[in-house]
């Protein structure tokens, strides 16, 4: 109510003329917001909040946009977006009856694949359903009440200097939406610019067609007809949303890019649009975000974790390929549970997960990868010490967030980056099981010659475009978070001192399910999801 009140006083300021006042109005409305979001523990709930900011973040937008001082916009499409991550992250004491009880909701899911895969339903599976969704709802009511820290101040944009300094010779382009109208502000050597990109609807009904195709390239049973009229699909689409998006943006050509997507954007497969092939890119939620992630301290070294998840024979060709890559031993399944998962993941300089992956678009904070013993909950990741430095997730839409309003994102993905870790490598995607293993070989690969993984990420696709399959696979990996920072590797991993010069779906049968959904089991060669 008094949030709402400043707004009422912002308006009444702007229709009279009093741009400050109202600006003045409006710091004060997010102030009142922040700090009441401050007092809430549970992640869901603060990117609930954060919707309560949008139409005093647009009235400052408007304000801004009216003024034509891209500083200025650049800063208020900041203070709308992806604010909850700002927060300290919600980092619970040791909590026995939530683990007790995400615990017993991997075991019950566990039973659900089993009788699922062997087609046994009936009385049996609907009540271990019911018992799932019981359980659900107590861990989320459980977790709500978790108490925040009243008092505490959400970091402010981050200034355009300092921005500008860290970004050196890469290029920023930030999207926004304002008025059903797609735009963007640029930095390119500490200049900013604005473009009008045109509507929104437009880059939506392009993101499906391109999503479309790439489903259809990934298919091993598609005819040679079907499978050409895709790729001219795929190309045209790829074509238009690239002229629309990033070709009125000259300043920004060769040069390494750090990209804040907004709404549908979030779901763009990247490396598919002609300007951005073997381009280094990383995606973050807010410039801020990337920022802070840039020029976080990391510890001086850390161990690699890789592990591969059950029923799925090419992650565990993956995972040894990937370990042998880093020299050391990986963890397989019967031994991968999420005790040992969650212990090997505190510290680690890198971390690799190949398994499958689902988005739960109901609650994303009960998003999982299947482990041995069930799944590992988007809510386990909340309870890690120390995140891991880089993470690779080899799964199914593990890249993938569900979008609230003011782009507040919840997932597996945005998970690890509100907890702090640096840079994320998922897909967008579903993951082909048994072609994964050699692409991600051949990014570890590039990872310790001293390549950061944007770079390592753009050359490794680059590389799997001969077989249709493979490129359609590799096209829905993006680097999320910081992007161009070397994960701190211990001396075994380390790149040679000359190499760091150079530097300059689920896996599932589709896209993700709303309900519990079995995890299939992929044990036959083909081009299957995990």
């Amino acid at each position: 109510m008094r949030a709402r009140a400043w707004y009422a006083e912002a308006l009444l300021r702007s229709s009279a003329g009093d741009r400050r006042g109202a600006t003045s109005a409006i710091r004060a409305g997010l102030r009142v917001l922040d700090e009441h979001r401050a007092a809430l523990g549970a992640t869901d709930l603060r990117a609930h909040a954060a919707g309560h900011r949008i139409d005093l973040a647009d009235l400052g937008l408007h304000l801004a946009f009216q003024d034509g001082r891209p500083s200025r916009v650049l800063e208020w499409t900041e203070r709308g977006r992806a604010s909850h991550p700002r927060n300290r992250p919600a980092r619970p004491p040791d909590d026995p009856s939530l683990a007790d009880a995400l615990a017993e909701l991997r075991g019950v899911m566990l039973k659900i694949d089993e009788l699922t895969r062997a087609q046994a339903g009936g009385a049996g599976l609907a009540k271990l359903v019911q018992h799932q969704v019981a359980l659900e709802q107590r861990i989320r009511d459980h977790t709500r009440r978790r108490p925040g820290e009243p008092g505490a101040q959400l970091a402010n944009p981050i200034s355009t200097t300092a921005l500008a300094d860290l970004l050196g010779e890469r290029a920023l382009v930030e999207f926004f939406q304002l008025d059903d109208t797609l735009h963007a502000v640029s930095m390119v050597d500490g200049s900013l610019r604005l473009h009008d990109l045109g509507p929104v609807c437009t880059v939506d009904d392009l993101l499906d067609r391109i999503t479309f195709a790439l489903y259809r390239l990934m298919r091993s049973d598609v005819d040679t007809a079907s499978a050409a009229a895709a790729r001219v699909l795929l190309g045209h689409a790829a074509e238009r949303i690239d002229a629309t998006l990033l070709a009125p943006l000259p300043e920004t050509t060769d040069r390494p890019l750090v990209i804040v997507p907004t709404g549908p954007l979030q779901r763009l497969p990247w490396s598919v649009l002609p300007s951005c092939a073997g381009r280094p890119l990383a995606i973050s939620p807010s410039a801020t975000l990337w920022h802070a992630a840039s020029s976080r301290p990391a510890e001086p070294t850390g161990h690699v974790f890789v592990a591969a998840g059950p029923t799925l024979p090419g992650a565990c060709t993956e995972a040894r390929a990937v370990a042998a890559v880093h020299r050391t031993t990986p963890l397989l399944h019967p031994a991968t549970t999420a005790f040992a998962v969650k212990a090997a993941l505190n510290g680690a300089a890198v971390a690799h997960l190949a398994t499958h992956g689902r988005l739960s678009p109901h609650n994303p904070l009960f998003s999982d990868l299947l482990l041995s013993d069930g799944p590992l909950f988007a809510y386990d990741l909340e309870g890690l010490d120390r995140p891991p430095h880089t993470v690779v997730l080899a799964a199914c839409d593990s890249g993938r967030s569900v979008v609230y309003a003011g782009d507040e994102l919840l997932g597996l993905s945005a998970t690890f980056l509100t907890q702090g870790t640096t840079q994320i490598v998922a897909s967008v995607m579903p993951v082909l099981d048994v072609q994964t293993a050699p692409f991600m070989t051949v990014f570890h690969q590039l990872l310790i010659t001293g390549l950061p993984p944007a770079a390592a990420l753009a050359t490794a696709q680059q590389q799997a475009t001969a077989d249709q399959v493979d490129m359609a696979m590799a096209a829905g990996f993006v680097c999320l978070g910081a992007g161009y920072a070397y994960p701190p590797l211990s001396a075994l991993s380390q790149p040679t001192k000359a190499a760091r010069c150079r530097t300059g779906s689920r896996r599932s049968s589709g896209p993700s399910r709303p309900g519990p959904g079995p995890y299939e089991d992929n044990s036959q060669p083909a081009a299957v999801p995990r």
